[in-house]
């Protein structure tokens, strides 16, 4: 040592590997090239209450229609505690039931309708009974598409009568 630097305490170096602390945590004042963790959404944006599976009530609730009544048993199943999920999980089930019931109806009547208009030569019949079925299937589809929205904003949208089972199947 010098005699200049008796007494003196060593500088410390300065610099970027200086900054960081050990542990992992980031420096105080958030430095540059330290991400800070993102915040977490509402965790119940719509305060539909906690669900059982984990995820947010609306989006169960959306997700049950999907597949109409597949997703729906699955969810009703699955979830046992929040009452707008299960009422949407069995909407779901009810309606998509609804349909197939009333598809399986309309081809046992468009079967015979077809065949006959087969054998007098006439077509008028068919094309009612097809504009029937495509109407339906229309009115169907707009349903599935509203509950579907309905339920990822958080509405509780009950079709008429169907909703009305829904409700009391659910439970609620």
């Amino acid at each position: 040592m010098s005699d200049n630097m008796e007494g003196q305490q060593p500088e410390e170096p300065s610099g970027p590997a200086q900054q960081q602390p050990s542990g992992g945590a980031p420096p105080p004042g958030g430095q540059p090239g330290w991400s800070q963790p993102p915040s977490a959404p509402p965790a119940d944006p719509h305060g539909l209450g906690p669900t059982s599976m984990g995820m947010a009530a609306h989006v169960a609730g959306a997700l049950s229609y999907v597949l109409g009544w597949l997703t729906g048993l699955i969810f009703f199943l699955c979830e046992k505690q929040n009452r707008f999920v299960r009422f949407h999980a069995m909407q779901s089930i009810v309606l998509s039931g609804a349909w197939f019931v009333l598809w399986i109806v309309l081809q046992v009547i468009l079967v015979p309708v077809l065949f006959s208009a087969a054998a007098s030569g006439g077509a008028g019949g068919v094309s009612v009974v097809m504009c029937i079925v495509w109407i339906l299937s229309l009115a169907y589809f707009a349903g599935w598409l509203i509950c579907i929205i309905m339920a990822a904003t958080g509405k509780w949208f009950k079709i008429p009568f169907i909703g009305d089972l829904a409700m009391k199947w659910s439970g609620n």
